[in-house]
């Protein structure tokens, strides 16, 4: 279904390829992981297939991109559309019309579609994807899981037989990333539609994949299909989810690929880990709020809510997609209207204080991160940052090279993943040496070593006296950072407590080295 012949792409102003000389082949039905660092080129390669490179991102592209049969090198998107399927890191941003019935119906029209046909493939697919309940429905007031239901039914409609997608995932929580999941592989098994899935959290998805595809970042690919065995792939990329990554640290042969295998080789085994450290906090309270509640109209997203961040703490925000974690950020920021109090340290309101020196006390990383990002070049953001905070030049790139390695400054940030797009705003944000700092899902787009950086990060920042306070579906991050933990449901406060109390009651949501272990959270808690 997709051949690539000797297919080299290197970005305009770029010395090296992102991608050289690659060939692949991906049958029909075949359901592929495309996996590999931050930055490596795992957006640019599925662009590459569906046209958006390089006619949307400058640079040049050579070789050959075959499709069911056909050469469609150098072709423009729309001259692929109606085999090609492409749902981006933003779904919801690519959103063309008000509802579900229109976004749908789009397509088809663009295509040439006629009414009869329209209704009857709008039906069928609404089935499909378990959507025609909502089809009337205001696309802005759906779930995160709904709505990339509704990216992927967008997507294929029209009968498309190839179905790109870059991290859909990364803002689900973990029962809605499953439901995906599950529907992508139907989609691939029942109707034979090559899906192609580039994603960082590789734990949700490597067992059920066919093949594993990984993209190094040095312009080469390798691939393994999962029939004749991921290990050797698995032990070559060390950017590997937690339970992989024990396997490696206890030379586990084969590998597990799923916690069911990875308990019975740990039972097997007689291994140790170390115990739970006594956490030690700051006795500071750097900010805090007393009755804190959010309302959209006569929808209630944030119930009323005390809490306290502490100098040297880290606090972590859990809950399912609509839990309140998002209102509760922006509203103790300041930025969005609620109910109650909120105070820094010095008795001010962040509310009443004026947005620019509100910088200086209160840093906040929005879940999209690239609405912050204004300038033409990755050296421009920095030095206007350095500037913007008074710090010394050269500050910010320090902080930028430890959460994404050395990147060219001369690229424009719009270049740049979504994750380097992140760890450029954190270093933004963190230059500014706020006292506390607010994170919305910040390990969006971030693979593991990334996530490893930036845990140091945080770390190094809660150990200069200041309050973090982050919200996240990863609860594998959370293990590596949070010294405490808040629980939302339905904007309900239903626990809090330390970290690995909380983390290790969730069940099947819990990090994998818990359900693995049940008795730490953390790889580096295991002894060898």
């Amino acid at each position: 279904m997709i051949r690539l012949e000797d297919l080299t792409f290197t970005f305009e102003q770029s010395d090296s390829p992102v991608l050289k000389r690659v060939n692949l082949q991906f049958a029909p039905g075949e359901f592929a992981l495309i996996s590999g660092p931050t930055g490596s080129g795992k957006s640019t390669l599925l662009r590459a297939i569906n046209g958006l490179v390089p006619h949307f991102s400058s640079g040049l592209l050579s070789g050959r991109i075959w499709l069911d049969g056909v050469d469609f090198g150098g072709a423009k998107p729309h001259e692929v559309a109606h085999l090609v399927g492409f749902v981006n890191q933003q779904p919801e941003g690519a959103f063309v019309a008000d509802t579900v019935l229109e976004e749908l119906a789009y397509g088809l029209e663009q295509l040439g579609f006629d009414a009869v046909q329209m209704q009857k493939r709008i039906q069928d697919v609404a089935a499909r994807f378990d959507l025609t309940e909502i089809l009337n429905s205001n696309l802005s007031e759906l779930s995160g899981g709904q709505q990339q239901r509704v990216a992927i039914a967008a997507a294929l409609v029209a009968g498309q037989k190839i179905l790109l997608l870059d991290e859909p995932t990364s803002a689900l929580d973990a029962r809605s990333a499953a439901e995906l999941i599950s529907v992508l592989r139907a989609l691939a098994s029942d109707h034979g539609v090559t899906v192609l899935l580039a994603e960082h959290r590789i734990e949700r998805v490597v067992g059920l994949v066919d093949s594993v595809t990984v993209v190094h970042g040095d312009g080469s690919v390798t691939k393994a299909k999962s029939i004749d065995g991921l290990d050797q792939v698995l032990r070559e990329y060390r950017m590997v989810p937690p339970v992989i990554e024990l396997g490696q640290k206890l030379m586990w042969n084969p590998l597990a690929l799923s916690i069911g295998q990875a308990r019975k080789q740990w039972q097997a085994g007689g291994h140790s880990v170390s115990p739970f450290a006594n956490e030690v906090f700051g006795a500071d309270v750097l900010l805090s709020a007393q009755g804190l509640s959010v309302s959209y109209g006569t929808t209630v997203a944030l119930h009323p809510i005390d809490l306290q961040l502490t100098s040297g703490c880290i606090t972590a925000v859990i809950g399912p997609n609509g839990s309140g974690k998002t209102s509760l950020l922006w509203s103790l920021q300041g930025q969005l209207g609620h109910a109650g109090r909120v105070e820094l340290a010095d008795g001010t309101e962040p509310k009443n204080i004026r947005p620019i020196p509100r910088l200086a006390k209160l840093a906040m990383v929005p879940q999209w991160a690239a609405d912050l990002l204004m300038l033409n070049t990755i050296a421009q953001e920095m030095n206007d940052s350095d500037s913007f905070a008074q710090v010394e030049q050269g500050t910010t790139a320090n902080l930028f090279r430890k959460l994404a390695g050395r990147i060219d400054p001369a690229r424009h940030p719009r270049d740049l993943s979504a994750g380097q797009q992140l760890a450029l705003v954190l270093a933004i944000q963190l230059a500014k040496g706020a006292q506390v700092l607010l994170l919305d899902e910040p390990t969006r787009g971030l693979d593991y070593e990334s996530k490893k950086q930036l845990a140091a990060q945080l770390d190094a920042v809660k150990k200069q006296g200041k309050a973090i306070l982050l919200a996240s579906h990863d609860v594998e991050f959370i293990a590596l950072v949070a010294d405490q933990i808040l629980a939302l449901e339905r904007g309900q406060l239903v626990a809090t407590g330390p970290a690995h109390e909380v983390l290790s009651q969730l069940g099947a949501n819990a990090p994998q080295i818990w359900q693995v272990t049940e008795q730490a959270t953390r790889v580096d808690q295991v002894i060898a």
